[in-house]
């Protein structure tokens, strides 16, 4: 039987107190907490099974498989970098260390919008390199925003320092482990060409992340064309803003601050009316990058913003009853047929015959094939759903998904967990197109018995963290109801509007 030879998660959110792979406390609620407070030094039971059930998998192979990062590994816009470090460590520590290593010294990281700033650093430590590696005299190219979508034609090699640096500590020291940073999008190429899949977080099929873009057309109208189909140009107009708001907020201020309690809850007019007061307020402070926001217009930047923030309440996380929206279907065929295609037609020529994409951010897994303008044939696309709960009640569409992709990349999603009443079988979904599976992903369903260990624990401690994360959810919107602007505080003041207090 061919082996697994690679092995792709999203959306783990370490550190985040809505992850079910990361660890809480639980003691009463008062006035001012929800009584939860994250444990990090401890993994959850899904970490271990998640780790657990990967190695058993892979066990007997010729060599382990290659792990791919899809993005949102670190949840730096909604919690401390700490505790998302401290919990990646865990992470690691149960991959590389207890036992033979589930995973190849080499891993593949492809930044998402929560950890974007990973790719900032390493992109900028990336240029570093390169220019100081030039001759005196030698003309050097600009900055660039994206990387070849084959990483080793990448030079120099962008990695992160901290995901590495953690691994290898974490495997006593190994040298030869390397995090490998590719943005936004890595392929997998088979060797006759015929065949690629790619993999990329996927914040680009939702249009809040190509605002900077559509503001520049509304501010200044003449000097752009729409949203670019070029994936360069995209993430240049609209990396500042996917920085500051989606990777590095935690540590912008108050704004930082009032968004933990406004994400949680956006459906309250007078909650948006004041949070994109502070957003506008902190974004002029920033002044970074040629299209990013002037004083002058602010005007216009509140009745935008304000619609924007409404989008977020709309987007796939506001949509906890269906796979994927009309407005997820749309973004999703606009970005394979625009930047997707695009780059493959500049790096490769063409696109290949068969193409499969792997995404996730959705937090919501699926498989299908799909008709794309410019694809020879039907493109197969697996998304990898996520490990966060962010409702009070079972989000029966919402789960976790392993990609397992052999070296003929083709692929298989072993769902570790769905929310649901009570304990959900760790199960295949169904091969992409809903035909019969191949060969290689019926051997692969038959290594898996929901009811032997370590799926059948898996499955039920699975049930217990998202019965404890709709508490915590609960508990946060609750919380929030009770500090709404204008609402008299547990210390008797009023909250002022404008300002949001947590």
């Amino acid at each position: 039987m061919t082996d697994i030879r690679y092995v792709i998660v999203s959306d783990l959110h370490f550190g985040a107190e809505n992850s079910v792979l990361t660890a809480l406390d639980e003691r009463p609620a008062s006035s001012t907490d929800t009584g939860f407070s994250t444990a990090t030094q401890r993994p959850t039971p899904v970490l271990t099974g998640l780790v657990n059930g990967l190695r058993q998998l892979t066990r007997g192979q010729d060599r382990p498989p290659t792990l791919i990062l899809a993005g949102d590994i670190l949840d730096l816009a909604l919690s401390p970098d700490e505790a998302s470090a401290m919990v990646f460590r865990l992470f690691a520590h149960l991959a590389f260390d207890d036992g033979p290593p589930v995973f190849d010294p080499v891993v593949h990281y492809v930044p998402g919008n929560h950890d974007h700033h990973e790719w900032e650093i390493a992109r900028e430590s990336q240029y570093v390199t390169y220019a100081c590696a030039q001759p005196a005299q030698a003309p050097l190219d600009a900055p660039w925003h994206t990387t070849k979508l084959i990483a080793s034609d990448e030079r120099p090699t962008a990695s992160s320092a901290l995901l590495t640096g953690l691994t290898r500590v974490q495997a006593g020291g190994d040298t030869g482990i390397d995090v490998r940073i590719s943005y936004p999008n890595l392929a997998l190429r088979t060797a006759d060409g015929r065949r690629s899949l790619v993999v990329s977080h996927g914040h680009f099929t939702e249009s809040i992340y190509t605002l900077m873009s559509r503001l520049r057309d509304i501010l200044y109208p003449g000097q752009g064309d729409g949203v670019p189909t070029d994936i360069e140009r995209l993430e240049e107009e609209n990396f500042a803003w996917i920085d500051f708001f989606w990777s590095t907020l935690g540590r912008s201020g108050q704004v930082g601050t009032d968004v933990g309690m406004i994400y949680a809850d956006l459906t309250s007019a007078q909650d948006v009316d004041a949070f994109v007061h502070n957003l506008i307020s902190a974004l002029l402070g920033q002044g970074k990058g040629k299209s990013w926001l002037h004083p002058a217009e602010s005007w216009v930047l509140n009745s935008i913003f304000k619609r924007e923030a409404n989008r977020v309440a709309r987007s796939e996380r506001g949509n906890p009853t269906v796979t994927l929206s009309a407005a997820g279907q749309t973004g999703l065929q606009e970005y394979l047929a625009g930047p997707v295609r695009n780059q493959l037609r500049q790096e490769w020529g063409d696109v290949p015959e068969e193409f499969t994409f792997v995404y996730g951010h959705t937090h919501k897994p699926f498989t299908e094939r799909r008709t794309v303008t410019g694809f020879p044939s039907a493109v197969s696309v697996a998304n990898t759903g996520g490990w966060v709960v962010d409702t009070s009640s079972p989000a029966p569409v919402q789960g976790g998904v392993a990609v397992l992709v052999n070296d003929d990349l083709e692929s298989a999603s072993l769902q570790f967990y769905r929310q649901g009443d009570g304990p959900v079988p760790v199960q295949f979904l169904p091969p992409p197109g809903g035909g019969q599976p191949s060969a290689w992903q019926s051997g692969l369903e038959s290594r898996v018995d929901p009811a032997a260990e370590p799926w059948v624990t898996l499955s039920r401690d699975a049930a217990q963290m998202v019965d404890q994360r709709h508490r915590l959810q609960a508990a946060t919107v609750a919380l929030r109801n009770m500090m709404r602007p204008g609402n008299t505080s547990p210390t008797g003041t009023t909250t002022p509007q404008g300002t949001i207090t947590r």
